[in-house]
């Protein structure tokens, strides 16, 4: 498949006009990846967004150390690195090839241009955003157990002394959990309905 089609396939760049695709592939690199090959590592600065063209690739947390452990596998046309484009921090996962995958790459790409150009990137990075935070929900249970005290009303955690803290505190302090924000469904649907489309 030619960069331009698979692009488009994109849900990141699915709604983007004709002209727009080709502009973005004409800067996009294929590359090729081994069983077992890093692809981005945790800790490191790099403001590439990755695509999944073949393959599979895999999202570790804590790559190679005792506490590793393996979030989500991304298949064809997944995509991963936006994050970087958005905070312009360190990367928080490592992702590896779970299997020989070939990836397209965009080296550096001017989110808040292509926003202004598509609107609908915004609200498509805002449903990876719950999507990925529904998966470190799930982590952090894994992680920190089941049974948790939660105020109904603040949501802050009770810890073990009794005393009411705010649930990132007590996570981050058991944990090398980092935390980014998003927007879930139904938050959108209630609090931005112009830009609501559904999933």
């Amino acid at each position: 498949m030619d960069k331009i089609g698979f692009l488009s396939e994109i849900s990141l760049f699915s709604h983007m006009k004709e002209e727009d695709l080709k502009r973005i592939a004409a800067q996009a690199r294929v590359q090729w990846f081994q069983p077992g090959e890093v692809i981005i590592r945790e800790g490191e600065r790099d403001r590439r967004l990755f695509m999944v063209m073949t393959g599979q690739a895999e999202v570790i947390k804590g790559f190679g150390s005792e506490n590793e452990k393996r979030l989500v596998t991304l298949g064809p046309r997944a995509y991963f690195g936006e994050m970087a484009l958005i905070d312009d921090l360190a990367r928080s996962a490592t992702v590896v090839a779970k299997t020989e995958a070939q990836v397209l790459h965009l080296e550096h790409l001017d989110l808040h241009k292509e926003i202004e150009r598509s609107p609908a990137m915004a609200f498509e990075l805002l449903q990876m955003l719950s999507r990925r935070l529904r998966v470190a929900e799930k982590f952090i249970v894994n992680t920190l157990g089941s049974f948790l005290p939660i105020c109904a009303n603040c949501k802050k955690i009770r810890d073990e002394e009794g005393a009411w803290i705010p649930i990132e505190a007590y996570i981050s302090d058991r944990s090398e959990t980092e935390f980014s924000h998003g927007i879930c469904p139904d938050c959108m649907k209630k609090l931005y309905p112009e830009y609501y489309k559904g999933e």
